[in-house]
Formats: structure tokens, sequence, C-alpha cells
């Protein structure tokens, strides 16, 4: 056991003795030689312009889902990792204003349907599809919010 120890020992210390003897220099910096400072022009990158009109999503900004909600939002269950995403909330806004909010955030609805005392909203932009149903909960709306791919 004690020879063990002594090559553990003796390798440790023969790895400081490579590490210090590596890191001392007998060479002077006045003893080196220079070299000329070399100039470099900048790259200037033109930005390529697409003729067609990107449309940017609403919801995702650089792989983050972010589902727009009222302020006054009490959430109750979020997915919003990766996509279908949905967000659950109660608001006390009225009807006439989750659909305001969600006309602001996301256009106009491509389509809407009442069922059930449910109302359904239906949106498109970009790559994702997203649908807002609103319903009764006693004194507020419940908000859930859908975001899937088009494709």
């Amino acid at each position: 056991m004690k020879v063990r120890q002594a090559v553990k020992h003796f390798t440790l210390l023969s790895m400081i003795a490579v590490g210090v003897s590596a890191c001392s220099s007998t060479q002077d910096i006045e003893e080196q030689p220079s070299q000329a400072a070399e100039i470099v022009e900048p790259i200037i990158e033109e930005e390529v312009i697409d003729e067609q009109a990107e449309v940017v999503s609403a919801v995702i900004n650089n792989g983050v889902i972010d589902i727009p909600v009222l302020e006054d939002a009490q959430i109750f269950a979020e997915f919003s990792d990766a996509l279908p995403a949905v967000m659950n909330y109660f608001t006390s806004a009225s009807e006439t204003q989750v659909i305001e909010f969600y006309e602001q955030a996301f256009g106009a609805a491509q389509s809407q349907e009442r069922k059930r005392e449910r109302l359904t909203l239906k949106y498109h932009q970009g790559e994702e599809k997203m649908r807002v149903v609103i319903s009764q909960q006693n004194n507020k709306r419940q908000v859930d919010v859908i975001i899937e791919s088009n494709s």
C-alpha cells in the first residue's frame, strides 16, 4: 500500500515540476523577434433582402413560444415548451375584450364558431395556426389558446 502512495506522490510531483518548468522561461520579451502589425480591412457583409415578404410568427421568437395573455390572466395550465402549445387561464375581461385582444395579437380571425356556449376563433399567421376558445365560467371567462404548426 505504501508503494502505491509513493508512486502517486512521485507522479504528482513530476507533473508539478513539468508545469513549473513550462511556465518559467529564460527568454526575455526583448529577445523575441517582433512582428509587424498587420492591418486587416473589416469585412462588410451586405444583407440579402428576399423579394417575398416574410411572415413573422406572432408567438415564436428565436425558438421560444410566447403565448399572449390578458393582463389580469389567472393561468391554470401552460404547456409551451413545444408545439402544439396550450395556455389556459381565467380573466374578468368581457368576451368582446378578449376578442379585441387576440385580434391585436394575431390579426383578424380566419373563422369564428359558437358551439355549446363556447366561442372558437381561428387564426393563421406564418407557420402557425392559433385557436382561441372563450367560455363563461361563473363570473369570469375561461380562455384556452392552442398554437399548432401549420404543416
